[in-house]
């Protein structure tokens, strides 16, 4: 598939935010990015080291049973393709192609599964 660019993030399950911003930050050398933790919805820190991004998730104990990996991110550069590439495979989406402002202003993402239940996202950074 020609679209991918890239891997954007990968994002990450952890039980507690502060203890692993500052895992990332003081022992492996990421930057803080951004956090989010909108009213309803989850509790996101972005933290970067040269073009290495980590999106932690912040869960409880009991939610981290399934692991501590949640999905792999592709960058694509036209998401339009890249879901009709998926579509033509018989591959569905989870939801439509959307706009995430409160993460990144002018992102487009979509999620999916692979053939194992894996969750993916592309997502085109515009």
């Amino acid at each position: 598939m020609e679209t991918i660019c890239g891997l954007a993030h990968f994002g990450l399950y952890v039980s507690d935010m502060e203890v692993s911003k500052k895992f990332y930050t003081d022992i492996l050398g990421f930057q803080f990015a951004f956090e989010t933790n909108q009213e309803g919805g989850p509790h996101l820190c972005f933290l970067r080291n040269g073009n290495c991004e980590i999106e932690l998730i912040a869960r409880s104990g009991a939610e981290l049973s399934d692991g501590h990996f949640d999905h792999l991110c592709l960058r694509v550069t036209d998401i339009e393709a890249a879901v009709a590439h998926l579509a033509a495979h018989g591959i569905p989406t989870e939801f439509p192609i959307r706009e995430m402002p409160q993460v990144y202003q002018g992102i487009k993402m979509v999620m999916f599964r692979g053939p194992d239940g894996e969750h993916l996202e592309f997502n085109e950074f515009c």
